[in-house]
């Protein structure tokens, strides 16, 4: 996929960052994409990152500039032959909207804000076949002022990076350079034009109500700038000091937030520094929501930070939430920070971004019956198991990264959650004809994870997991069983038809050694290898955890009799270790009420972390993890931390044998589920007694693990890229 994104400029503004990270988001993708616009000063970055850029005047609205831009934009049309050409502004879309219609090209839009309407430019402007909104408020502005059909109108999002934007220490060569001393560091970021004048004023106010505590840094430039500047430099000199810095437009503007005690902006700008846990206050010229906290969440989303038509900013308004926010404790200014962190990663992510533009480009080009893909991933996904959403993860996060042109699609249960929530196409997993028409047009099967050719769960399961695999060989694809566990297999017949579906594989690689010996004796010579389980490459990202020492339990329901010694267990092992308990809900579906009714009588709080990276963070920090569930203990061994597996389930045994905590292992870290309550606390004691050894044989493997992990997806690229065999669609295979 081949677009061209066409603005006015690339100079500091909300729509100019997020066109940038929009995209380096769809390059990360695979998309080619250019960008066309009079510059700026984000141009380098896209270059440095292979985006090419066109100068244009798309910036003027002379006769010449607009003659001059549609001719350049026409060539660059003609040579390049994009697939989709996407305007981000007024000129821009005008001038694109008059090339469509004789180019012939597909064009999309988006609606960065509510454009003054008048009949004359009501007529000149254009929202091509397809217009993102940014907002709620801007859909409803588009429908009601340009009668646009609602079904033409996408809902996106301003994706914030939110590993660019995180919580930092600030440079104190910074704030040196800012001349501020010990004052306390107000950031507003925006585009300095007259029309958007009225917060940076509105500030300027609040800084001479609260003179001498306070002084405030502007970022950003525009042909209001020097008006701005020598305002400010007027009430410089009325208060004898320098309240008011105007820095001029910069990229890093991270560096500013990172310094600053608290960020007062819109839009965008309050969203980056949100994403800092940074105390916001959330204004603009166009209205005034206050302190960023839950209650202003539904208004904020509905209005993209914006709060159009709520009252305007007052320098009175300013004063007094800028004094409450400098008058919290460092603990409540924390915690006022880490909630709308949590808010915009959860809300306005990058991935959000991108996948939605994405799912419209394809839309539009009807790429959903056409689209070829190099890998179909078959798996359990779109359930809500947060091991098997993390398997899709780290397998497509690591293919991509190691080959990011690479298009993937997954079969789930849940396609559109799948696509918002990986970087990959995803279709129902049990639209067998769908199926059958995806795979004529991709190159391998990757059988992804986990312990998938098994009849515990039914053998309705085994029998959906052979299917596929033999659709898969008689569709011709190369098939690669990946990581996989084998088992438990109770029925003579399902092993036999697992033994014959393996050996549809061109290659196979397992996750544990039991499974390895199972394997080699069904499929002889084919090409065997042992691995691990790839979710031990996931990263630890942000989480609060508990302020006191404690333990965790990540528990599955099992029997009423297991229940009961679980209680029990927890109980004693807090009572005997001093330490608080934790249960962890590691799929919602099926672990979350269990786990509250297990509150209800251990007194232990409930953590839902969304995502591996946030369980590993919530696990760094445990002195014990006791999980039900494999990928518990695969996340506390990526923690480092003393595990202890309680379950019915061999394939926790198989994976601590694996490690070095079996039942033969100096230290068994295991236990059945029928163990009682006595022999469950003398273990969970005796592990944590020796945690220093836990910790020390966990530190020694991480590195060899996570290198296994890694390079299976090398071995998958490398089986993807040799010589594929002539297709067999025999009647037989395909029955």
């Amino acid at each position: 996929m081949k677009i061209l994104m066409v603005t006015t400029g690339m100079d500091i503004g909300g729509a100019e960052t997020h066109i940038s990270e929009l995209c380096f988001a769809l390059k990360k993708r695979g998309v080619c994409v250019w960008v066309a616009s009079s510059g700026g000063v984000y141009v380098s970055a896209l270059q440095k990152n292979g985006i090419p850029h066109v100068t244009l005047p798309l910036d003027r609205k002379t006769p010449r500039s607009l003659a001059e831009a549609k001719k350049g934009l026409r060539d660059l049309i003609r040579r390049e032959a994009f697939d989709i050409v996407h305007a981000h502004a007024r000129i821009p879309a005008f001038l694109c909207g008059q090339l469509r219609r004789r180019y012939g090209f597909r064009f999309v839009t988006t609606d960065h804000l509510d454009f003054r309407v008048t009949p004359l430019l009501r007529r000149l402007t254009d929202w091509g076949e397809l217009t993102f909104a940014v907002s709620e408020d801007l859909r409803a502005y588009l429908i009601r002022n340009y009668r646009i059909e609602p079904e033409r109108i996408a809902l996106t999002v301003n994706g914030i990076d939110t590993e660019r934007f995180s919580p930092r220490e600030g440079d104190p060569a910074l704030r040196e350079e800012l001349q501020i001393g010990d004052r306390a560091l107000v950031l507003h970021v925006s585009r300095l034009e007259k029309h958007l004048s009225l917060c940076v004023r509105a500030l300027m106010g609040a800084v001479g109500l609260l003179a001498g505590s306070v002084a405030l840094a502007v970022v950003g430039d525009g042909a209001y700038a020097q008006t701005l500047r020598e305002e400010a430099e007027a009430l410089n000199a009325a208060l004898g000091y320098r309240a008011v810095i105007l820095t001029g437009a910069v990229t890093d503007v991270e560096r500013y937030i990172a310094v600053s005690d608290l960020v007062v902006s819109p839009s965008r700008a309050a969203m980056e520094a949100m994403a800092c846990a940074k105390p916001t206050i959330v204004c603009g010229s166009q209205g005034y929501g206050g302190i960023f906290g839950e209650a202003l969440t539904e208004k904020a989303i509905k209005s993209n930070f914006c709060f159009r038509g709520a009252v305007l900013p007052t320098p009175e308004l300013l004063a007094e939430d800028i004094r409450c926010i400098l008058k919290m404790s460092a603990e409540e200014k924390a915690a006022l920070g880490e909630r709308g962190r949590r808010f915009i990663r959860e809300n306005y992510s990058v991935d959000i971004m991108a996948q939605t533009q994405l799912d419209g480009y394809r839309k539009l080009l009807g790429e959903g019956q056409s689209q070829r893909y190099d890998i179909l991933i078959c798996g359990y996904y779109g359930y809500g198991n947060m091991g098997d959403e993390t398997l899709l993860s780290v397998i497509t996060g690591e293919l991509l990264r190691q080959r990011p042109a690479l298009r993937i699609c997954a079969l789930s249960a849940d396609p559109q959650k799948t696509r918002q929530a990986h970087r990959v196409d995803a279709i129902a997993r049990f639209d067998l004809e769908r199926i059958d028409r995806v795979m004529r047009r991709s190159r391998m099967l990757l059988f992804g994870g986990g312990n998938l050719l098994q009849d515990k769960t039914s053998t309705h399961s085994l029998l959906y997991y052979t299917h596929v695999l033999r659709m898969a060989k008689g569709r011709g694809l190369k098939i690669l069983v990946c990581a996989n566990g084998i088992g438990p297999l109770f029925s003579e017949e399902n092993r036999k038809r697992t033994k014959e579906a393996l050996r549809f594989a061109d290659e196979i690689s397992l996750r544990d050694p039991d499974s390895l010996a199972f394997v080699r004796s069904a499929v002889g010579q084919k090409p065997v290898r042992l691995t691990f389980d790839p979710a031990i490459l996931a990263e630890k990202t942000d989480f609060p955890i508990p302020t006191e020492p404690y333990f965790a339990v990540a528990p599955k329901k099992l029997s009423a009799a297991f229940t009961e010694t679980l209680v029990r267990t927890v109980r004693a092992l807090s009572e005997k270790s001093g330490l608080t308990p934790i249960l962890v809900s590691l799929y919602g579906k099926q672990d979350l009420a269990y786990t509250k009714a297990l509150s209800a009588r251990t007194g232990a709080a409930v953590y839902r972390p969304r995502n591996a990276g946030e369980c590993i963070a919530l696990f760094s920090s445990a002195q014990l993890v006791i999980s039900s569930r494999l990928h518990g203990l695969v996340y506390a061994t990526a923690a480092g931390c003393p595990m202890m597996g309680y379950s019915d389930d061999e394939k926790l045994f198989a994976y601590l044998d694996y490690i070095g905590f079996g039942s033969q292992a100096p230290l068994p870290c295991g236990l059945s589920d029928d163990a009682d309550a006595d022999t469950a606390l003398q273990c969970a004691l005796r592990i944590l007694n020796q945690s220093e050894y836990c910790r020390g044989l966990l530190s020694d493997g991480i590195c060899v693990w996570k290198a296994r992990a890694r390079k299976e997806m090398t071995e998958a690229l490398r089986l993807l890229d040799g010589p594929t065999e002539q297709k067999d669609v025999s009647a037989h295979i395909l029955s």
